[in-house]
């Protein structure tokens, strides 16, 4: 899904949402598309290290209500960044080598705690589980999903009943369980990754929340 078909979707939802009549909820629901920026990380080989590139990310959070009371939601959110992988050999003397393109994709579901802090304010934290996905813009190498959480928080600001804006923080892990080799280049040059590995990613992103729901 590429940034200019991601915003007309992003435009039909923002229709259909504000179209329907609140009555039709008996729970909260809030849809938040958002942009940010994405800290992307690197991955540590015995031979070196491949280094994700920085970049803006965007995606959509869709919060479900489920206790009023205690301000607890399920959350669905798909998260997507465009960026390019390098890779560069431990040694004073190695330079830095272009890999390929690639874009990652979270799919995530977890549960969020809402606190107000005042009528039109609340400050909330989260924590999903679900997968990431890796997937290289080459025919030489094909896409690596892997078992992914996330976790952060931060503040809303409700402008109307209906319409605020979402700021927050969030750390994301993907999990490389199992050890391997990542090949490189037309004769298949391994690197070997050991078994446990975590790739830390952070990103920092703004939204527009649309509520409806009584």
């Amino acid at each position: 899904m590429n940034s200019s078909k991601f915003t007309t979707y992003l435009l039909l939802l923002f229709i259909v949402l504000t179209s329907l009549p609140g009555t039709l909820f008996a729970q909260r629901f809030e849809a938040t598309p958002y942009y940010g920026f994405m800290f992307a990380g690197k991955m540590n080989f015995v031979e070196g290290e491949m280094n994700i590139k920085d970049n803006p990310n965007y995606g959509i959070m869709l919060d479900f209500e489920l206790d009023r009371r205690h301000g607890l939601y399920l959350e669905l959110s798909y998260d997507r960044l465009d960026t390019r992988a390098t890779y560069k050999a431990y040694g004073e003397f190695q330079s830095e080598q272009d890999l390929f393109d690639m874009f990652i994709e979270y799919y995530q579901l977890g549960a969020l705690y809402d606190n107000p802090l005042s009528k039109k304010s609340s400050a909330f934290g989260f924590f999903t589980g679900g997968v990431a996905r890796f997937s290289p813009i080459t025919d030489e190498y094909g896409d690596d999903y892997r078992f992914a959480i996330t976790g952060g928080g931060g503040v809303k600001f409700f402008i109307t009943e209906s319409i605020g804006i979402r700021l927050q923080g969030r750390l994301k892990m993907p999990f490389f369980f199992s050890s391997g080799s990542l090949y490189l280049g037309s004769g298949g040059t391994g690197f070997y990754m050991g078994s446990g590995t975590v790739l830390l990613q952070m990103d920092i992103t703004a939204g527009v929340i649309i509520r409806i729901g009584e």
